[in-house]
């Protein structure tokens, strides 16, 4: 994410950011404010364009960010069955399905 800020402002990001806002805030045809991400389907198109943007990076740090507590709790669940703790792999076989469902729901794998 970092890198993706210092690329915006390499790219003179913060000088046209009044125009940035209004480009983000008005709704294109599609119903969100072009410009913006919406699925992992559109970051993943934005980072393969050329050149790359810098807010696309951003966006991918964020993804992962927000994926780092369904890969912990899925990395757990091996972990407590190999300790034979059906218990706590069972709360956090719960914990991870609720985290599936919500993301499904919300529409953030397409």
């Amino acid at each position: 994410m970092l890198f993706g800020l210092i690329l915006y402002i390499a790219q003179g990001g913060l000088q046209g950011h009044m125009l940035e806002l209004q480009r983000v805030t008005y709704p294109g045809p599609a119903g969100h404010p072009p410009g913006v991400f919406v699925s992992l389907r559109s970051v993943l198109g934005a980072l393969s364009a050329r050149p790359l943007d810098p807010v696309a990076i951003i966006a991918l740090g964020l993804v992962l960010l927000l994926a780092t507590p369904v890969l912990g709790v899925a990395t757990a669940v091996p972990g407590f069955l190999r300790d034979g703790d059906r218990r706590y792999a069972g709360i956090a076989l719960l914990v991870l399905s609720m985290l599936l469902v919500s993301l499904f729901l919300a529409g953030g794998a397409g």
